[in-house]
């Protein structure tokens, strides 16, 4: 064998050994840089959703590279990035759960499932209790009466619908998460401002202590979370409950009707309140001669249908309600901005047809003087009043103007005139109607006012009795009566509306008529309907039938 030959065979191992390593060395490399999913940042995605894909050897593009979803693969218009490690794209309509994966050159990637969000209903679901919502936390953490707080979380809902914000007021136990709140312990917000499946904003109610605080929708009730409630705004002192117990009748008579005819009347129950908690109205278990339709807030609509000449019908019930003495304490250098957002606020800032700043808008500024804060200009106005005034029962009040002129007033024009006043330096400022009794049980129509003070609430003034009007005496004995109702009422003040009261008639074009007397004020008192040509009413001043502790 020649020495060419024996060469070429001597050479030959080592040459297939050398292919050998340099396909293992091509192979080795190639799976080395097969794609590796190693993150997606949503496992329940819908059609059209952007979705993020973060790992490597993805390639710098769509050249030879692919993104299959499920059983498709995206097209360039699915794809809104592309990078070595990282992929952003626009989910397809699949069907159910399916698996994400990565196609190279190099090989296929591990999958991940991604869900298709429209094929699975939506569950509120709360990570503390299924089907529930949860709120992470509170902000601020802390607040005082008027404060707008947000609560942020998930499964709270789009909408508000049946949704419920309870705060506490007087519960002192520690509940674990999983139990219920006894709601007679805590105080419904009733001011929203915001409402969706992940915020919720909401006015901190008057009357609101630190504890917790719990969202409830759909007859679930949220995790509770903890808030701090306190004001430097000032102090409330509350004296002993007294319990009333009341008889509220309206009589309609003198009827001219022909039959078709029908008559609706809206009949006030006691509002609560400072100085005043909540009131039970008891039904006679004999109601002929009317109906009850409704309750709308503190309002019970009634109807009384085919009213004929010569009869008279009456709706008479039992009320029970609890006040206290009160007395508030301020600290006016403590005192910050009120927000004009709040919706009980803005309605105490405007006009209506008896209430009217701009007419007394450069008295009250002269009035006021330099004073900065709402206290200090509210006791400056309420000063001016009783030394603008006197008093004068039987003096029906008509407008401002009449007030002005006669240089005297009622209960109601004491009231309205600190209103106006009040309002015209903006000061938030509602007349409260209601009722009085008096030192021999006795009761009688009575109008006062309140006024916001932001960490406090609604605070009573009472101008008429502050003057010396009406028969029965505060039961703040180190104070005059001047002191005493700024800020104080005397546990005999029962109030049956704060503010107006918003009531809607029932008909397109109403015939609404206004009793001579009332002792609310409310948007709607009675409505006429068909033949009911003409009728007196009357609203009863409520009297009282027990009161415990007896006086």
């Amino acid at each position: 064998m020649s020495n060419s030959k024996k060469s070429l065979f001597r050479w030959a191992p080592a040459a297939l050994f050398g292919v050998a390593v340099v396909v293992f060395l091509i192979l080795f490399i190639r799976y080395q840089r097969k794609p590796e999913i190693l993150e997606i940042d949503r496992l329940v995605a819908g059609p059209g959703d952007r979705i993020e894909i973060v790992g490597r050897y993805f390639g710098d593009g769509l050249d030879g590279s692919k993104l299959q979803v499920g059983s498709g693969t995206l097209t360039s218009a699915g794809i809104i990035e592309w990078t070595d490690n990282r992929i952003v794209a626009r989910v397809p309509r699949n069907d159910g759960a399916v698996l994400v994966k990565v196609k190279t050159g190099s090989g296929m990637s591990n999958g991940v499932i991604l869900a298709d969000e429209s094929r699975f209903p939506s569950v509120d679901y709360g990570p503390w209790l299924p089907g529930a919502p949860f709120i992470e936390y509170a902000e601020p953490p802390a607040g005082s009466a008027g404060t707008l707080v947000t609560l942020h979380g998930k499964g709270f809902g789009d909408k508000r619908g049946g949704g419920q914000i309870w705060v506490n007021h007087t519960d002192a136990s520690a509940l674990l998460g999983t139990e219920e709140p006894d709601l007679a312990r805590y105080i419904e917000a009733e001011f929203i401002n915001l409402w969706s499946d992940e915020t919720v904003s909401f006015w901190i109610p008057q009357g609101a202590s630190s504890g917790n605080i719990y969202l409830k929708k759909g007859g679930a009730f949220s995790n509770p979370v903890s808030m701090d409630i306190r004001s430097a705004a000032g102090t409330v002192q509350a004296g002993t409950d007294i319990q009333w117990s009341l008889r509220q009748e309206l009589s309609v008579d003198r009827i001219g009707a022909f039959p078709g005819n029908s008559l609706y009347v809206y009949l006030p129950a006691p509002q609560s309140g400072p100085g005043q908690k909540n009131s039970a109205v008891m039904e006679p278990v004999d109601s002929s001669g009317y109906v009850k339709m409704r309750n709308e807030g503190h309002l019970s609509l009634y109807r009384l249908d085919e009213l004929a000449p010569g009869e008279r019908r009456l709706i008479s019930r039992q009320i029970v309600v609890t006040t206290y003495p009160v007395r508030y304490r301020v600290s006016p250098g403590e005192l910050v901005p009120y927000d004009p957002r709040h919706p009980e606020i803005a309605a105490s800032l405007g006009g209506d047809d008896r209430i009217n700043p701009d007419l007394v808008a450069g008295s009250a500024a002269r009035v006021a003087g330099g004073a900065r804060d709402d206290w200090t200009k509210s006791r400056a106005v309420y000063d001016a009043v009783m030394n603008w005034l006197d008093w004068q029962e039987d003096l029906s009040f008509e407008s401002i103007e009449d007030v002005l002129a006669a240089s005297a007033a009622d209960s109601a024009g004491y009231a309205y005139l600190f209103c106006s006043l009040a309002r015209a330096v903006d000061v938030p400022a509602r007349p409260v109607g209601g009722i009085v009794v008096t030192s021999d049980r006795k009761t009688q129509e009575w109008w006062w006012a309140e006024i916001w003070i932001q960490g406090l609430g609604w605070v009573p003034v009472d101008p008429a009795a502050g003057d010396g009007a009406g028969n029965f005496s505060t039961d703040f004995r180190d104070e005059d009566s001047g002191d005493a109702y700024f800020g104080g009422l005397d546990g005999r003040h029962i109030a049956f509306s704060r503010g107006r009261a918003e009531s809607s008639p029932l008909q397109p074009h109403p015939e609404l008529r206004i009793p001579d007397d009332f002792y609310s004020l409310q948007d709607v008192w009675e409505e006429v309907s068909g033949n009911l040509e003409s009728y007196v009413s009357r609203w009863n001043v409520p009297r009282v039938t027990a009161v415990y502790p007896s006086d």
